[in-house]
């Protein structure tokens, strides 16, 4: 690092202090486009989402957020690292800065976890490559589905209802894991894809108790998350999202406590997934509200 170094003072765990809060905020959406003032305001921001950053007066110019994540790796409770938000001012970049604020932050962490990981842009994979990080394929449950029997009875939310934003985080608190093999239990991130991600995705089936994040694809079903304090199986479900003429579903987690029989792994193109030493879980279905 040079001299130009002296300038900058380095700040972590600085959520309780609003200037600095508010120029993070600013830099993810300088850096990455994403504008977190509403999962801020909603009183929804995560605590367990550390950052690491370097300031030049009030401004962020470099950033790595360490997120703990509480997951169930094979039945079993685990701890896992997700490395997000992290990027460098233009102006500052190829001095190092990234490089030191991970080493910082995965220090803090620790090393009672059970792994570490990441999604990359495109245009940094080189970086992560260089770092002690290597891609890993990701995957998806997929399995051939025929619309015998639709059911009525299922409700879109509307994510702009305060009302509606506080159910899905009071499902999400009292959901049950949504497969043994890999879950993660985060109600604020989940509430943050609710509010972000798939706010148009969002969908209550009250006859079965729970919520459901899914969208068709021409004749494919995605579903991203299912929310309930008990898993219905997807015999139960499938009447209420599809239509005549579906033909396959996916679901962007594991599917062995939901079925159905017949489930294919199938190759997720363009992820990005990096891990950093051993990964406990291979081959991967990331539960789709588990990224940051």
């Amino acid at each position: 690092m040079d001299t130009a170094m002296s300038e900058l003072e380095f700040r972590s765990q600085y959520w309780d202090h609003p200037p600095s809060k508010r120029a993070f905020i600013q830099f993810i959406q300088n850096i990455h486009g994403l504008d977190f003032t509403l999962w801020d305001d909603l009183g929804y921001w995560d605590t367990a989402y550390t950052p690491f950053s370097y300031f030049r007066g009030d401004e962020v110019v470099a950033s790595v957020c360490i997120y703990l994540l509480e997951a169930i790796v094979d039945g079993k409770p685990a701890q896992l690292i997700q490395i997000s938000g992290v990027g460098t001012h233009e102006k500052w970049r190829n001095r190092g800065l990234s490089r030191e604020l991970t080493r910082r932050g995965l220090a803090w962490a620790g090393d009672n976890v059970a792994g570490t990981f990441l999604f990359s842009d495109a245009d940094a994979i080189p970086y992560y490559l260089k770092t002690g990080f290597s891609p890993a394929d990701e995957y998806l449950c997929a399995s051939p589905i025929r619309c015998s029997n639709p059911r009525a009875g299922i409700e879109k939310l509307d994510m702009n209802d305060s009302r509606m934003v506080q159910k899905v985080f009071q499902y999400a608190v009292d959901r049950e894991a949504i497969s043994n093999r890999f879950s993660i239990n985060n109600p604020k991130l989940v509430e943050f894809h609710a509010l972000y991600t798939l706010r148009d995705s969002t969908y209550l089936i009250p006859e079965l108790e729970c919520m459901i994040f899914f969208e068709r694809k021409e004749t494919t079903l995605h579903i991203y998350d299912i929310l309930a304090p008990q898993l219905p199986p997807f015999e139960r479900i499938l009447p209420y999202l599809c239509r005549p003429g579906d033909t396959e579903l996916v679901c962007h987690f594991f599917t062995d406590k939901l079925g159905p029989a017949e489930t294919e792994i199938i190759l997720l193109e363009g992820n990005h997934l990096f891990t950093r030493d051993h990964f406990p879980v291979n081959p991967v279905v990331f539960p789709y509200t588990s990224r940051a």
